[in-house]
């Protein structure tokens, strides 16, 4: 990742410190190294703005915001509609649009304005995490402060924020046509951009906060592969939740275990060709995605109770694995809760269950970065 040139004496290797009563930065990473503080400022901005702008997407989606803009400029779009001609102007361009011609027919100006502003807050923020991914690197290379292996991470994060603006364009102007709802494939990759750049900036965050990578834990070494495997579970997790929100799946069968008064009701994987149920038919979207979080849930906590049975965790890769743990756990009853009160809290809940989601991303992501280690070396 980031490397001083020749390491220099003034950089100390970094070792694991006490994580005894640890606070949140400290459960997610090890002993902070210094050296490198501005390009951990930095990377944790970013983070942070995704983590906010994902709050904001969320509550601009579920409030039906996202298609108040009906075109996408760039540049000239930074400023918001101030004078009435402006808003005029802006609710006129709205008015021509399918979503207002039949959900929103007869929508006055002010309730305009509410849906407006979300979208338009959420289109800045998406410029502000562009710019806090940009002008750092670009600062940090001039002063060749960038490894070579910084410098592809960088880019491509760069390249991530781009593709994910793009994306959010193309899925608006799925609903930009006779069908006034986005498309749920442009919503999931749309989502998993932001995860993804998310993702990125947090790894290489935890690179930098422990400086030289440590010798590998050889009897922790069974464990990685399980970790990897339900992150990607998790992955697929989050987008059939995309699906479950694109489509509205979430507004029927509001019961747990059972979907009404059966497991498996007759109406799912009515599709044909078959392979269509995984992904269009909106109930066996919910079905798929109600179970795999059960079986992700299951399965972590199985691993985790096995790991720390066989007490083959260090220290860190002990709190670690207890963050996932606890916010799996959490995350389910999440799920639960809003399958069941989706109609009372049709905003709040959603949002929650998505950043929860991020969270459990990130403790999983550092769970298996503590489980790396230096592959060239391992320890006793």
């Amino acid at each position: 990742m980031i490397m001083m040139r020749n390491k220099p004496p003034s950089v100390k290797s970094t070792t694991v410190t006490s994580l005894s009563g640890p606070s949140v930065a400290d459960s997610l990473a090890e002993s902070e190294n210094t050296s490198f503080q501005p390009q951990i400022v930095w990377l944790r901005c970013v983070c942070l703005s995704v983590v906010v702008i994902l709050v904001v997407g969320g509550i601009t989606r579920l409030t039906g915001s996202g298609l108040s803009m009906v075109d996408w400029r760039p540049i000239a779009g930074i400023l918001p509609p101030i004078t009435e001609n402006q808003w005029n102007e802006v609710f006129q361009m709205y008015q021509t649009s399918p979503e207002y011609q039949k959900v929103n027919k007869g929508m006055s100006l002010s309730d305009f304005k509410f849906i407006f502003f979300w979208e338009y807050l959420h289109r800045i923020l998406g410029r502000i995490v562009g710019l806090l991914c940009l002008i750092p690197y670009v600062y940090f290379l001039v002063r060749g402060k960038l490894s070579p292996r910084m410098k592809a991470f960088g880019l491509t994060l760069i390249a991530l924020v781009i593709v994910q603006g793009l994306m959010g364009w193309y899925m608006v102007k799925s609903g930009l046509v006779n069908n006034p709802e986005v498309s749920h494939y442009r919503l999931a990759a749309h989502l998993s951009l932001a995860f993804s750049v998310f993702g990125l900036a947090w790894w290489m965050m935890l690179s930098l906060r422990m400086g030289t990578p440590p010798a590998r834990n050889p009897r922790a070494r069974w464990v990685r592969p399980w970790v990897l495997g339900f992150l990607g579970l998790l992955c697929a997790q989050i987008a059939y939740g995309a699906f479950v929100s694109g489509m509205k799946a979430g507004y029927g069968y509001n019961t747990f275990p059972m979907m009404g008064d059966e497991w498996k009701p007759d109406a799912l994987f009515g599709l044909t060709p078959y392979w269509k149920n995984f992904f269009e038919d909106k109930f066996s979207v919910q079905f798929i995605h109600r179970w795999m979080g059960t079986a992700l849930t299951a399965g972590l906590l199985l691993l985790g109770w096995r790991a720390f049975k066989s007490g083959v965790l260090s220290k860190i890769q002990k709190v670690r694995m207890k963050w996932v743990l606890g916010l799996v756990g959490f995350q389910f009853l999440l799920g639960v809760s809003t399958i069941l009160l989706i109609l009372e809290y049709q905003v709040s809940l959603p949002v929650i269950h998505q950043l929860v989601a991020l969270f459990l991303f990130a403790a999983l992501l550092g769970l298996v970065h503590s489980l790396s280690g230096n592959p060239d070396r391992e320890s006793d």
